[in-house]
């Protein structure tokens, strides 16, 4: 441990760990996985692996309870999210609806199982543009390779 002498003090460069309060802490450093940041912990070694086994032990006792009552939480999920989205798929569905001809159906499905190995077929407008969107019909669409489609994504 670094110390240093201020006023005739002993000061500690190194702050106690929060868990143990011990002062032999060794930072670790770590990144965060979604600002890729780096940041000091504020655990000792020992204490952020006994934290790290116990966390595991938990997540393990909870995937068994998880797979031991699956219907029980698959009942409590469809209530809770019974009526949260039907707005929102209400709206996407009128949409995408809107965007299909239905007279030239059979044409569509011929012009799919007519799709050459390799290719995809895509949209020449996008049907969900950011600036247009297309209709889903057989004079928008077309046969791409597949890197060429996934490059195009769905821009115009």
């Amino acid at each position: 441990m670094t110390k240093l002498i201020f006023n005739h003090h002993e000061v500690s460069l190194e702050k106690p760990c929060k868990r143990c309060g011990g002062t032999e802490r060794q930072p670790i450093t770590r990144k965060n996985p979604n600002t890729g940041e780096s940041y000091k912990t504020t655990r000792c070694r020992t204490c952020a692996n006994n934290y790290q086994k116990k966390s595991e032990s938990e997540h393990g006792h909870m995937s068994k309870w998880q797979k031991k009552n699956r219907e029980h939480l698959r009942a409590y999920q469809r209530e809770y999210y019974k009526g949260k989205y039907a707005a929102r798929n209400a709206k996407n569905s009128k949409r995408i609806k809107e965007r299909f001809v239905f007279d030239d159906m059979d044409e569509i499905q011929e012009f799919y199982r007519n799709c050459p190995t390799g290719f995809h077929v895509d949209h020449i407008v996008p049907l969900n543009g950011k600036n247009v969107s297309g209709l889903h019909t057989v004079s928008n669409l077309q046969y791409l390779t597949i890197t060429e489609n996934l490059r195009k994504s769905n821009k115009f």
